[in-house]
């Protein structure tokens, strides 16, 4: 069955599991699900659920056990590691709980990074941090190192690296994890405004009931399946 190449993401049929001495433990289970590009989407669940290995699959950071992955229409599960490592470069964004921002780097240089390694010409990349920068309230702080920055704002730079390179979609795990409640209603802000403004596909692992307030899909995992899938207006 050919993939759906109007969606950013497509999984059939997928499983994972992991061998724990004599046990085999299904992390994920028959999960089928699609998402179309624009969809600002939680998976959503107590740790344990498969909502984080659900979302490591999606981004080929590891292989389903079972079943098929689609990303923007390229399956995923059949590619080699260094075209998985392409896919992640060109069609996807991470945005991790830890932010996971090299410390040696500016905050500008951190945005820029994945568009250095795509090679995108230098003036343009300063061009879409900048307005991403301004429309995230980081105007002025582009020299300022991770040290220097509260975990609010490091989180934001995170969110613009993930986006600026204009990937299929952005791959968000636990992003509200370390943060108050105070920045975390910030990113949220940001997030929808980049989602609604540039159409920017966005997939949430979560537990924090703000994000899924926030989402217009939300994704109910328990025991690494699907127990609901709910759209909202």
């Amino acid at each position: 069955m050919a993939a759906n190449d109007s969606a950013a993401v497509r999984t059939e049929g997928v499983w994972k599991t992991f061998h724990q001495e004599a046990e085999e433990v299904h992390a994920v289970r028959d999960v089928s699900l699609t998402v179309e590009r624009g969809e600002f989407t939680a998976l959503a669940g107590p740790s344990g659920s498969g909502k984080t290995t659900l979302l490591n699959l999606i981004g080929g950071l590891t292989r389903p056990s079972q079943g098929r992955v689609w990303v923007a229409g390229r399956e995923v599960s059949e590619m080699s590691n260094q075209e998985l490592a392409r896919l992640r470069l060109e069609e996807v964004g991470f945005v991790f709980q830890a932010y996971n921002l090299l410390p040696v780097l500016t905050a500008l240089e951190n945005a820029e990074f994945p568009m250095l390694l795509q090679g995108v010409d230098p003036a343009e990349r300063h061009a879409r941090v900048g307005e991403l920068f301004e429309r995230t309230g980081m105007s002025g702080l582009e020299d300022r190192r991770p040290g220097k920055l509260s975990g609010g704002q490091q989180q934001r730079v995170a969110v613009v690296r993930a986006v600026a390179s204009r990937p299929a979609l952005v791959l968000a795990d636990e992003p509200t994890a370390n943060l108050d409640s105070t920045a975390s209603e910030a990113l949220l802000d940001v997030m929808g405004e980049l989602n609604r403004d540039l159409g920017v596909t966005f997939v949430f692992a979560t537990h924090d009931s703000r994000v899924m307030e926030r989402s217009r899909r939300l994704v109910r995992m328990v025991d690494g399946a699907v127990a609901a899938d709910e759209r909202r207006a």
